[in-house]
């Protein structure tokens, strides 16, 4: 697994970590911490580009599942951008959770779907 962070402090701008590769029981802590330290920096939306991502086990349904409740818990956004690989769309398909995730194609519409998620009328 391969990750890379894009984020300029003091802007608006989301943090997006890109990862990359396997996401699985061996690399599950190498995940979570990259996906933590991500959020810290965060100013409100965390944007997890996961179009390169090959494969995907439970640990890495794991990792997205605590991202998101974080997210919640500080009034923040989180936000898969995709476009999915077969291997993630499988995992949250068969696990029912592919409707807890908002997932997006481009950042503009991971901005705007954050943006409306936060919305208390969007509900």
């Amino acid at each position: 697994m391969a990750a890379m962070t894009d984020h300029t402090p003091g802007t608006p701008e989301p943090t997006v970590l890109h990862l990359r590769g396997d996401l699985d029981h061996d690399n599950e802590r190498e995940v979570a911490a990259e996906v933590e330290a991500a959020a810290a920096r965060s100013a409100g939306l965390l944007v997890l580009d996961v179009s390169a991502v090959t494969f995907a086990d439970s640990s890495a349904l794991r990792t997205l599942v605590l991202a998101q409740q974080r997210a919640e818990e500080a009034g923040g956004a989180l936000v898969l951008l995709g476009p999915l690989g077969p291997a993630l769309r499988r995992l949250l398909e068969i696990t029912a959770t592919d409707g807890y995730f908002t997932v997006a194609d481009t950042l503009p519409q991971a901005r705007a779907a954050a943006g409306a998620a936060r919305r208390p009328d969007s509900a």
